[in-house]
């Protein structure tokens, strides 16, 4: 049952006291792709430490184990009395854990199932309203403003204004789809989906409304790399400038120019050298390494 309130002690910590913390390791982009892990597996632990938790805590219920120390330390936590407390007072915590954890399962799932409709419907709308192109993915919309962004559907579809077709060149339009390109080669639209759905359905939790916006800034990051990689940093910057004024993205969709911006573009001018790269993902490795093992490892020296 100590097992109970370290998992527990630990949900909270990586809650509240993670996000700045990891705010200020991943910002910079050094390594998005290890910031985007960073992220998830402190999202992911604190997960699976409540469940674990709240499964734990159901488990000594049924056996009837009311005086366990986790049972007092949760009472206290729901402000129920916590002096031998009764059968009343176990069945009424078991109940607070697991509507709990039911409501945020449902919202959440309700959450992802619209994002993925509105998607859908986009990409769907993109393709009738648009003009194909040389590729089957990508549709040109008119419009005045430039822009260019994908949404995920059945199939995918690559939206670019005829403003943007217009204002950039051919290298330029280039290295912006292959920007969209890597959002949907990389499934970043489903990831995002989940966060967003987490930290609309948790607002009050910083490690879920943070994380959302962390998580995509760095996949922003990790396409710009892929971008520039199959068609050079000048280009793909030079078309992230002319894209900035524009409209934001929807929200179903990733644009180009949704996300920092100006981070984006410095990181890409100025890159990090090999010495600062190498010991960013070793100090990022560690931190996620600290926080995927941290429970496993007290939970067994509580057992001996």
């Amino acid at each position: 049952m100590t097992a109970a309130i370290l998992l527990l002690v630990y949900a909270a910590l990586v809650t509240w006291v993670s996000p700045p913390l990891l705010s200020r390791l991943t910002c910079r982009g050094v390594s998005p792709r290890l910031g985007v892990a960073a992220w998830l597996s402190a999202i992911t632990g604190a997960l699976l430490a409540w469940a674990a938790a709240v499964t734990i805590l159901v488990a000594a219920g049924v056996q009837g184990l009311s005086n366990s120390s986790a049972m007092m330390f949760c009472l206290k936590l729901v402000g129920l009395p916590a002096a031998a407390p009764s059968p009343l007072s176990m069945a009424a915590l078991i109940v607070i854990g697991l509507v709990a954890s039911a409501v945020v399962t449902v919202k959440v799932t309700r959450a992802v199932r619209g994002l993925r409709l509105h998607s859908r419907e986009h990409a769907h709308t993109a393709r009738v309203v648009g003009v194909p192109t040389d590729r089957p993915d990508v549709f040109v919309v008119a419009a005045d403003r430039p822009a260019a962004y994908c949404v995920v559907g059945r199939p995918h579809a690559i939206v670019v204004t005829s403003a943007a077709v217009e204002t950039l060149d051919e290298a330029q339009l280039a290295a912006v789809l292959a920007h969209e390109d890597a959002h949907l080669s990389g499934h970043h639209h489903h990831l995002l989906m989940v966060l967003r759905a987490l930290a609309s359905s948790l607002p009050l939790l910083p490690l879920f409304t943070r994380g959302a916006a962390q998580v995509a800034d760095l996949l922003e990051m990790c396409a710009d790399d892929s971008a520039a990689r199959r068609h050079g940093t000048r280009p793909l910057i030079a078309g992230m400038i002319m894209l900035a004024g524009s409209a934001s993205s929807p929200v179903a969709g990733m644009a180009v120019a949704a996300n920092a911006v100006i981070a984006r573009v410095t990181r890409l001018m100025d890159p990090a050298q090999r010495g600062t790269r190498w010991a960013h993902r070793l100090l990022v490795s560690a931190t996620i390494s600290a926080i995927v093992t941290a429970p496993v490892v007290v939970n067994m020296l509580c057992h001996h």
